[in-house]
Order: structure tokens, then C-alpha cells, then sequence
């Protein structure tokens, strides 16, 4: 006797498939008929060889029972026809006869079981199971071998289809990678992918923050640093990519481009001094481009012109050991011509990279070539104000322990919270954190406006002929509105001033 428990379970499992039974006894038919109502949820029945035949053409079913003696055509014939038309149909034949030769010949036309007579229900259920799961994995086959081409554009990346969070199928450099001869036994070592992600700075696992699945799927489309051992315990670096299956739910391909050849891992996890001094070593970052190149990743591309921040999508197109390729619109490439330097961000980079030597700036191609770069801790992308370089007619004047300095002084930016200047020399005793008094005159078009302001050095930087002074204050009132209102007519005359230069040939 089967349990009710079990027919539910091989319910859930067939119950999206549709079933032929094929039984000239009518009776016998119409009572298997309602058991197998109770497993699938479309049944077609048939009374001889011949309707079954046009009923499987007509509504290719997945699986098919069907008696073998039967009138006008019997249940071997109709398999064969069958097969010829759905190589993959499940076909189970049942016979009073358990003749060998009969049995033979079922095997050579390629049917999928052959059951004797009279029938016990539970082998019939028994079948139907292993059926089932035939049906699930050349489903999971399907799936995997349809959607690769979505995920990889490398060979040698390790592949696995998920459902829900299990591993139900996985390439062979996968397999070989964890050192298991087959996905079965993968399945059995590893139940959830999330077991194989170890803990590192910046990359994808569990901990208290974050459920990686859920994080993961959330953020499709979205590259992440992954690090898992190997069959011997050694760490690798993957950049770990995830799509989901259309009408497909629960299923998802995950791709792992192994990247530890290029030796990051200490760059992601490192001390803030050790951080730096990898920051200065264009090996690493040159690596870092390469890894985005091979992951096809989208870049962001930075400019400033005159403060104006300009930006747009980028790829990495060639990595090589003296110049870097990358392709980027017209706008931002006229951008990079004026500027001469630009910045680099991506979530795979720990920090923004600087490029600063143009090679050659291709505009029919769309492509800059550059040859020096490194990491830096700024970038325009962390600027919490906008600053603009100002027009000729602003003016400041700085004053100093009550003494006003009148050597020549640029304004070389300007912003709400900042303004950053160009100073010949330095007043005598001049540091970090001194507290300063800035007139700053604006020019407008009805008369010119002041703002007297203190403010603190927030920043010196020593050239080869100047100093850089960054000084940081907060206005209020009319003073700050009058700021507000000049940086924004500021941005406004820039932008139409990049318009035009992007028209220029």
C-alpha cells in the first residue's frame, strides 16, 4: 500500500508534467486513470496504439504508459514512433507476456522501464519516482547548457546552476577544482554553495551583516570578490557573477573567474600602511585593470573640468605591461583632453585609481590609451561639495594672526565648504589647523559681493615652485546663500562652456 504522504511528494516532483496512459481495457484504464490524476495534473487516455500515437503528436506529453497487446497497433510499435518524434519521451510499457524477447526489444527501441503484469501499485509508484528524477536532471541540463553563454565569455570559469542555494550542476573545471568526479558527489559535500565562501575583508560570505544569498540576489548583475579553497586548502580569489533564470524560478548560474593569480588578496585585507605602499606599485594595479578587463566589468570614468564633475561608463579593452586601453564616449574623452588626467572606479577596485599620462586619445574609436596610474585615496566621486574653478573677476585675501597676507595668492577652486589656493610662500609659522580669516569678493551682475569668513588650513601641499593651501569653513545665513547662488551660475556657465568645447573638432 503507497501512503498518501508518498504520492504527495511524487506530486510535487511530476505535478508541471502531463502523462499519456495507453490501456485498451477501459476499464482497468478509467481506474488507473484517476491514481494518475492524483500524481500530475494533465492526463491524457488513450484505447489502442493508434489513438495514443495521435494523442502524443498532438500534445507531446513527457511521459507515456502504455499496455502492449493492444488493437490496430500495439504498445512497442507506438514507442518506437514515439521516440522517432521526442528522443527524450519517458516511456514505460506493461505486458502480461514477460516473454524475453519482448523485454529485448523494449530496450533496443530505447524505452525508459518494463513492468509485468498484473501491476503492484507501489512498483508502478517506485518507477514513476525514478522517473522523476530523470526528468529533474535533464531539466537542470537543459537549463545549464542554454544559459552559459549568458553568464561567461571564458572556458576555463568554473560554472555551477543553483536552486534556491544548491549546487544541482557544475562544470567540469569546477568539479575539478574541488577535486570530485562528479556533481552527484558534489551535491552530497557541498548542500550550499554560502558553505564554500571564507571570510575576507570587502569580499561576499555570511556574518552577522549579511546573508550572502539574499545580499546576492538582490544585486544581480552586480560583480563580487569571492575567496574559496581548493581541494588542498589553498585560497583563491574569484570574481563571482549571478543571473538568475528567466521563468525559471528558484534557478541561477553562478560563474567564478579565478583571479588569484594576480595576487589582490592582501591588497582587499591589508593594514592602511601596507594599503598605501601597494597603492604605489603599478604591478598591482595594472592587475587590478586586467581582472576588470577579464570580468568585462563597466568602470566608471572621472573628470573635472574647471571642478565640473564629468562621468561616464567605461571598459577596459588591453592590458598590457606599458599601456592600458580603455573605451569610453566622446564626452568624456574631450573631458580627458582639456584635463590631461582622469580617475577610475569600480566595486572591484579597494580605492579610485588615477591616471595622470595620457598616451593618445582616439575619438573614432572612442579610446584613451594611458600609461601611468595608482591608487589614491581621494576622488572626485568622495566630494561632499561641489567645487568650481571661478571666474577671473573673484577675489580673496588671507589673513593671518591678525596680519593680512598680500603675496600673490590663485584661487584655484571653490566650493560651499572649501576653497583651495595657489600660494607663492608661506606666512612664517603657517601649519595644519591654524585658524585663518578669508575675504572672499564675488562678482555679480549688480555689484560685487563680500564674505568674510573664518576658516582653518585643512591641507598644504608643497610643489616644485608654489603651495597648495586647502582651507575649510562653514557659512551661515546670507553669506552662505550668496556662495550657494555663485557656485551654481558658476556650474551653469561651465557646463555651457564644455558644450561648446565638445563641438570643437
Amino acid at each position: 500500500m503507497v501512503e498518501s504522504k508518498t504520492l504527495k511528494q511524487l506530486h510535487v516532483s511530476l505535478q508541471s508534467y502531463a502523462l499519456l496512459y495507453v490501456e485498451d481495457n477501459r476499464g482497468l484504464n478509467a481506474q488507473a486513470s484517476v491514481l494518475f490524476k492524483k500524481i500530475v495534473d494533465t492526463v491524457y487516455s488513450a484505447y489502442d496504439g493508434e489513438e495514443g500515437l495521435n494523442l502524443f503528436t498532438q500534445h507531446r506529453p513527457d511521459i507515456v504508459i502504455t499496455d502492449y497487446g493492444m488493437p490496430k497497433m500495439d504498445g512497442l510499435t507506438m514507442a518506437e514512433a514515439i521516440l522517432r518524434i521526442n528522443p527524450d519521451a519517458k516511456i514505460i510499457i506493461t505486458s502480461a507476456n514477460d516473454d524475453p524477447k519482448l523485454l529485448h526489444r523494449a530496450l533496443r527501441i530505447g524505452v525508459f522501464d518494463f513492468l509485468v503484469k498484473p501491476l503492484r501499485i507501489e512498483t508502478l509508484v517506485e518507477t514513476l519516482e525514478r522517473c522523476s528524477q530523470l526528468l529533474r536532471d535533464e531539466l537542470h541540463r537543459r537549463i545549464f547548457t542554454t544559459n552559459l553563454h549568458t553568464i561567461f565569455n571564458y572556458q576555463n570559469n568554473q560554472v555551477l546552476l543553483l536552486y534556491k542555494q544548491n549546487v544541482v550542476m557544475a562544470n567540469q573545471p569546477c568539479l575539478d577544482f574541488f577535486g570530485v568526479p562528479s556533481t552527484e558527489i558534489f551535491r552530497k559535500q557541498f548542500v550550499s554553495f554560502g558553505e564554500l565562501l571564507l571570510e575576507h575583508n570587502g569580499f561576499l560570505y555570511n556574518h552577522d551583516d549579511m546573508e550572502w544569498f539574499d545580499h546576492l540576489s538582490h544585486h544581480q548583475g552586480k560583480l563580487f570578490n569571492v575567496k574559496i579553497a581548493d581541494t588542498e586548502g589553498i585560497s583563491h580569489h574569484f570574481v563571482l557573477n549571478y543571473q538568475s533564470i528567466p521563468e525559471k524560478e528558484g534557478y541561477a548560474v553562478l560563474s567564478l573567474n579565478d583571479v588569484s593569480e594576480l595576487n589582490l588578496l592582501k591588497l582587499y585585507d591589508s593594514s592602511a600602511v601596507e594599503r598605501e605602499r601597494l597603492a604605489k606599485d603599478e604591478k598591482v594595479v595594472r592587475g587590478l585593470l586586467e581582472m576588470a578587463m577579464r570580468s568585462g566589468a563597466k568602470i566608471r570614468v572621472h573628470n573635472l573640468y574647471k571642478g565640473l564633475s564629468i562621468t561616464n561608463d567605461g571598459i577596459i579593452i588591453a592590458v598590457g605591461e606599458k599601456e592600458v586601453v580603455l573605451k569610453t564616449p566622446y564626452v568624456q574623452l574631450k573631458a580627458m583632453q582639456h584635463e590631461e588626467e582622469f580617475y577610475l572606479s569600480s566595486e572591484l577596485f579597494p580605492m579610485a585609481i588615477y591616471c595622470n599620462t595620457i598616451k593618445r586619445i582616439d575619438f573614432d574609436p572612442q579610446s584613451v590609451t594611458f600609461v601611468h596610474y595608482k591608487m589614491v585615496q581621494t576622488s572626485p566621486t568622495r566630494r561632499q561639495a561641489i567645487r568650481v574653478v571661478p571666474d577671473d573677476d573673484v577675489k580673496v585675501t588671507l589673513l593671518y594672526e591678525g596680519r593680512k597676507f598680500d603675496t600673490d595668492i590663485v584661487i584655484l577652486d571653490i566650493s560651499i565648504k572649501a576653497i583651495r589656493l595657489q600660494l607663492s610662500t608661506l606666512p612664517s609659522g603657517f601649519e595644519l589647523k591654524h585658524s585663518v580669516v578669508i575675504d572672499i569678493v564675488l562678482s555679480t551682475a549688480l555689484r560685487p559681493i563680500i564674505i568674510n569668513t573664518s576658516a582653518e588650513v585643512y591641507r598644504i601641499d608643497e610643489g616644485r615652485h608654489n603651495y597648495e593651501v586647502v582651507c575649510t569653513y562653514e557659512l551661515h545665513g546670507q553669506a552662505q546663500k550668496n556662495m550657494i547662488d555663485y557656485v551654481a551660475k558658476r556650474q551653469m556657465v561651465l557646463i555651457r562652456e564644455f558644450k561648446g568645447l565638445q563641438s570643437e573638432k
